[in-house]
């Protein structure tokens, strides 16, 4: 009797130490680094590889930044045609431009990791009107030659307020559903301005 004694004294204190060594080991357990949008991906796009991006001329291109203004949807509504270039893919405006070996594992490794924006969110208050807050990022994110105005139609506010639903879809989902020229990857930005838009009654 003794010895069963003993023996369940000896494996409890066991258990109870491996319990507790596992429990303090999470502390030494190092986190694997991600990719950041806004401080990996980001500089990439707005170099000047990118150059016909970050030039203020919207016709030629979609723009990812113009002066000291980084438009960030219009980045992230491309993450598919990022996906492709850089799993042997080329520019989707052809010529030579391409991203270095190291550039396209950035940009591979934070599609993997689901193509997230840690910009960390915003907070939309007052009047949001179409002329003000929507067109401004319709014409910086949406609109070039292989977008809106380009091989797409061009949207001014009626046709806006027309597509409500198709927007109201779109921005619930993140952009993942609901957009007629595929899936875009919006920020928490843009859906709550759109979405306070909508529920301001779409004011122009």
């Amino acid at each position: 009797m003794k010895k069963i004694i003993l023996t369940m004294a000896v494996t409890t204190s066991m258990l109870m130490y491996l319990l507790s060594s596992c429990y303090k080991n999470k502390e030494d357990i190092i986190t694997v680094p991600t990719v950041s949008f806004r401080s990996d991906i980001v500089p990439i796009m707005i170099s000047g590889a990118c150059g016909c991006h970050n030039n203020g001329i919207a016709t030629r291109a979609v723009q990812f930044s113009h002066y000291d203004t980084v438009f960030y949807d219009a980045i992230l509504g491309r993450v598919g045609l990022f996906d492709s270039w850089v799993n042997g893919g080329i520019h989707p405006g052809a010529g030579v431009i391409d991203f270095t070996p190291n550039q396209k594992d950035l940009i591979r490794q934070w599609i993997k990791e689901g193509a997230k924006d840690d910009g960390g969110g915003c907070t939309v208050t007052g009047a949001v009107t179409f002329t003000a807050k929507i067109l401004p990022l319709y014409n910086t994110s949406c609109k070039g030659s292989t977008c809106h105005g380009g091989i797409a139609i061009n949207l001014d506010y009626s046709k806006m307020v027309a597509a409500k639903t198709t927007l109201t879809s779109m921005m619930n989902s993140s952009g993942n559903t609901g957009h007629p020229g595929g899936a875009l990857s919006l920020s928490s930005c843009t859906v709550k301005l759109f979405n306070e838009w909508i529920a301001q009654g779409t004011p122009q």
